[in-house]
Parts: structure tokens; C-alpha cells; sequence
């Protein structure tokens, strides 16, 4: 039992590390190249313009702050070192917006493509695979079981609505009022552009009970 915490952190630190590394090469093929899904819908990648999507950049956060655990549980394990506990709220935050991702992902924009004809698991294929499900499911499994017993409360739950809060604003602006951006998340449902607002209402309680869901499991584990 009394080497329980550093294992923990042992492994946390290969998951991060994992995130780190897959965080850069999918951003590199997917800013290069497009995804399986844009290129079936189109014919061609968008290469760097997927960087304004929600997906790439809620991962981007995830990468970044997995990156800043990954420093912080080395120096743990080599210089005994306390990590602050500021850098697992924000893991907190960045799992939320990547899990946010996924389940936007597997429980609307799939269905919306199978109920057109198109292949469901086109979403999930190539390095959206782990953009769209393995990263995010990988970090909220590393924030409950990996980080610390230490005790999220409401506030660290409302820092989540950072990201869909920030997003929410340049999204609002290039697809409702400049119309430079295609709605590619189909929040105003063919057009309705009133429709966007309430939807970013749902998408930020969903992110909010995505984080108290995931504090509540970590606040909870058994060790």
C-alpha cells in the first residue's frame, strides 16, 4: 500500500506522456491531411482549417495541460516534489471539453451521418479515433483513478464551462453573423439560427454535469 501513490503517479505519467505525443502527430495528420469523414463528405481535406473545430481544439487544451502534469508528476517522482493541486483542476477542465467532444460526437454528429445514408464509424476512424474516443475516455479514466484523493468541489466543476463558453463566441460570429464558417456541428438545425443559443445552454449543462460526474467518481474511488 505505501507505494499505491507513487505507481499512481508512474503511471500517470505514461498516460499523459501518451496524450502528449498523440495530441502533436494527430494534430500534424489531421491539419495535413483532413479526417476519413471530411474527405468521405467532401472529396477533400481541409487540412488547416479544421483547426476552429471544437475537436481539435478541446484536444489541443487536453494535450497542453497533459503536458503540464507530466512535468509536474516527474519532478513527484524524482525530487519528491508536491504537484499543485491547480494542475488537476485544470485536468478536470481539459477532460471535460475532450469529453465533451466525444459524446457530441458519438451521440449526435454520428447518428446525424447514419441517419444520411453515411457511415457512422467515419467519425471514429483514422486519427480521429483517438481525437473523437480513446484520448478522452483515456484522460477522464486518468483524472479518476491516477490523480491524487484530493476533493473537487463546484467551483473546480465550473471552470469546465471555460472552453464551450469561449467557444461559443467565435463559433456565434463566423456561422450566424459573418457566415465565413459552414455550421459543421449543425446547431442551428438546417438554418434556424435561433436555435444556436439554446443549444450552447444544453452544451455547457452537459459539460457542467460531465465534470460533476467526473468529480464525483474521483471524490468517491475506494483508494
Amino acid at each position: 500500500m505505501d507505494d499505491l501513490p507513487k505507481k499512481r503517479t508512474l503511471w500517470f505519467v505514461i498516460v499523459n506522456a501518451f496524450l502528449v505525443l498523440t495530441t502533436i502527430i494527430v494534430c500534424y495528420i489531421t491539419l495535413r491531411f483532413g479526417t476519413v469523414a471530411g474527405q468521405v463528405d467532401t472529396g477533400a481535406s481541409y487540412g488547416w482549417e479544421y483547426i476552429i473545430t471544437f475537436t481539435v481544439q478541446s484536444n489541443l487544451l487536453l494535450g497542453l495541460i497533459a503536458a503540464v502534469n507530466l512535468v509536474f508528476s516527474i519532478r513527484n517522482l524524482k525530487w519528491n516534489k508536491p504537484i499543485p493541486r491547480a494542475v488537476f483542476n485544470w485536468y478536470l477542465v481539459a477532460s471535460s471539453a475532450a469529453m465533451l467532444t466525444a459524446l457530441v460526437v458519438i451521440f449526435f454528429l454520428a447518428p446525424l451521418r447514419a441517419f444520411s445514408g453515411r457511415n457512422y464509424f467515419d467519425m471514429l476512424l483514422g486519427p480521429m479515433f483517438f481525437f473523437h474516443f480513446f484520448n478522452p475516455f483515456l484522460a477522464a479514466t486518468a483524472l479518476i483513478y491516477l490523480t491524487p484523493k484530493i476533493k473537487f468541489a463546484r467551483p473546480d466543476c465550473l471552470l469546465a464551462l471555460i472552453p464551450p463558453i469561449a467557444y461559443a463566441g467565435p463559433y456565434i460570429l463566423n456561422v450566424i453573423i459573418l457566415q465565413n464558417w459552414p455550421d459543421f456541428y449543425h446547431f442551428t438545425f438546417g438554418g434556424h439560427n435561433w436555435a444556436i443559443l439554446p443549444v450552447f445552454i444544453v452544451i455547457s449543462t452537459i459539460t457542467y454535469s460531465i465534470a460533476a460526474l467526473l468529480a464525483h467518481l474521483h471524490n468517491h474511488r475506494k483508494i
